[in-house]
This record gives C-alpha cells, sequence and structure tokens, in this order.
C-alpha cells in the first residue's frame, strides 16, 4: 500500500507527511507456516507408523488407506487455512506521520480497527527483544500514553530500535514546532511548506534505558516556563 492509498484510507490530512510506514517482521509469516508445517509433520509421522504394523494397532490394509488419505487431506487443508492468519497479519501496521501515529489492526478476517494518537500525547516508547528476536534483529514496540489512555502495541516489528528513534524524533519535532509557533495547534493551520515534514533545532538525545534483555526510550516533556511582564503605572500631578 503505498502513500495515496493510505492518504485515502486514513484519517489524515492531504498534505501531512508520512514519515514512515512500519510492518510485521518475516517471522511473523514464517512462524505461522512453521506452525502449521510440524503439525503436518507430526500427523503424517504418526500415520508412519501405525502403518509399519497395523496389525497391532487392529487396523487392516483399506482402513489404513482411509486413515492416510484423510491425514493427507487434513494437512492439506491445514497448509492452506495457515495463508489466512498470515494475509491478516499483512493488513495490519502502523503508520507514523509528522503529527500523529496511526494503527491499523485486523482482530479478524472481517474486521479492522484503526486508532490515532497524535505526537503530543506519547510519553516514552518501549522496545522488547526475546532471543529469537535478538538474532533475526525484531522487537515488540509498546507507545506508552499518559492517564488512563490505552497504550499502543505492534509486536515482530522489524528493526525495532529504530522504529522507537524514528517515533521519538517524530515526536520532538512536532513539539517544537508547536512551541516555536510554526503551528497553531495539534491538526491546525501550518507555515512550513506542503509536503516536507516538520524539522526542529538539534535536541539532546532521549534516555535510553537497559535491563533484561528490553530497551526503553523516555521522553521527558518539559513545560514552558511563564513569564509575566508587569507595567508600571505613573501618576499625573
Amino acid at each position: 500500500m503505498d502513500n495515496k492509498s493510505l492518504h485515502k484510507k486514513l484519517p489524515i490530512g492531504q498534505n501531512e507527511v508520512i514519515l514512515k510506514t512500519i510492518r510485521h517482521h518475516w517471522f511473523a509469516y514464517a512462524s505461522v507456516y512453521l506452525g502449521a508445517g510440524l503439525m503436518g509433520l507430526v500427523i503424517l509421522g504418526i500415520t508412519s507408523f501405525i502403518g509399519l504394523d497395523k496389525e497391532s494397532f487392529g487396523i487392516d490394509s483399506p482402513t489404513y488407506m482411509l486413515i492416510l488419505i484423510f491425514n493427507i487431506f487434513l494437512v492439506f487443508f491445514m497448509v492452506l487455512a495457515s495463508f489466512v492468519p498470515v494475509w491478516v497479519r499483512k493488513q495490519e501496521i502502523l503508520v507514523l506521520t509528522e503529527e500523529a501515529l496511526l494503527q491499523i489492526k485486523k482482530p479478524n478476517v472481517f474486521a479492522s480497527k484503526t486508532s490515532q494518537l497524535n505526537l503530543t500525547h506519547i510519553a516514552d516508547v518501549t522496545v522488547r527483544q526475546n532471543f529469537m528476536g535478538s538474532i533475526f534483529n525484531f522487537g515488540n514496540i509498546t507507545i506508552e500514553t499518559p492517564g488512563e489512555q490505552e497504550n499502543y502495541s505492534f509486536n515482530i516489528v522489524e528493526n525495532a530500535h529504530e522504529v522507537a528513534k524514528a517515533i521519538i524524533e517524530a515526536h520532538e519535532n512536532y513539539a517544537a514546532a508547536l512551541e516555536s509557533g510554526q503551528i497553531q495547534s495539534s491538526l491546525g493551520s501550518r507555515r512550513h511548506s506542503p509536503g516536507t515534514a516538520w524539522r526542529a533545532e538539534p535536541a539532546a538525545p532521549p534516555s535510553v534505558k537497559r535491563a533484561d534483555s528490553s530497551v526503553t526510550h523516555t521522553r521527558n516533556t518539559s513545560q514552558n516556563d511563564e513569564v509575566l511582564d508587569t507595567e508600571s503605572l505613573q501618576n499625573d500631578k
């Protein structure tokens, strides 16, 4: 799905720049095929084992042939059925724009859910990797939000640490654009050239916490200091 299709499908502005489109790592699809393949091998293995000594199991040759044919069709059906969850996962994406983070999730074949999070509502971005993730370079991303808002999660993401850094950078750029007056509201009018992303002044890199094979990128937001100008009043004499 290209950027034009995403602009039509998602609730984003026509001139809003899509910075990154995040999808699942290939391991998310391969694990489904692998699971179906292993189950098929187990079924065929048990069937072959029974065929080595049918008499001990009290099965004659015609009955065994029926069992074998049935199991072959069962394995074939399992392999075909594995394409369904793979297709469902391929429809799930995380879209990072210059103003928001959008997530498309498919709970099943017939349902679809699109969630939108303004970049100002991002508290931290956490990346967790297990043993397989460290080998094949994928991880699970959690975008934490303040208050009682539901957190965003996207599992088995390729180059998860780079994705987390891109989200944090987009958040910092958008916050800086708000503070500098480049934009008047979170989704309001803009003064920069359409088709170009917000660019903030270089800032200190976000802190990175490492513990138990997990990396947490934390972004702390500081409140603007308020300056009160007081004018002195003079009495006419």
